[in-house]
């Protein structure tokens, strides 16, 4: 199962489509929790966490993972666009493979069509492999990233 773990700050409106595109997985099973790690929580932000039953932790991504109980870890952006057919990617990649994945976008369209950007990228890495990992999500893409399956 899966700690889905989001860096946040002060961004209730896109984080509740976030959360709301979570229910489906969390509906199958594939996420255990969803995290919410914001060092300044606005008052909306922890209303929103409160109804959609999501833990507001006030620290980093490693303070999420620490205290985290999936056996994965899905970190991902407020504004994160899930690609089509995504729990059945992550369902499978976690239950199969060992090496971090990052979970892209769908593709842009205009002049960087066929390119996917890692920019936006989320990030799944097993818990135990993730340890004391500090930073935020674009030194954990580059420390992570580098040899990561691609899904999406």
């Amino acid at each position: 199962m899966i700690t889905v773990i989001v860096p946040s700050r002060a961004s209730a409106e896109p984080l509740a489509g976030l959360l709301a595109a979570l229910v489906p997985a969390a509906v199958d099973g594939l996420v255990r929790e969803v995290i919410v790690a914001d060092g300044d929580a606005d008052p909306a932000t922890a209303a929103l966490c409160e109804d959609a039953g999501a833990t507001l932790l006030r620290g980093s991504i490693a303070a999420a993972a620490a205290v985290a109980k999936g056996n994965w870890l899905l970190i991902l952006s407020p504004d994160m666009q899930f690609p089509s057919r995504w729990i059945e990617v992550v369902a499978d990649h976690s239950a199969r493979a060992t090496k971090p994945a990052l979970l892209l976008p769908p593709l842009k369209t205009g002049w960087f069509a066929g390119r996917r950007q890692t920019a936006s990228a989320g990030l799944l890495v097993r818990t135990r492999d993730f340890g004391g990992t500090q930073g935020d999500m674009k030194v954990l893409r580059a420390q992570f990233g580098r040899g990561a399956v691609r899904l999406g």
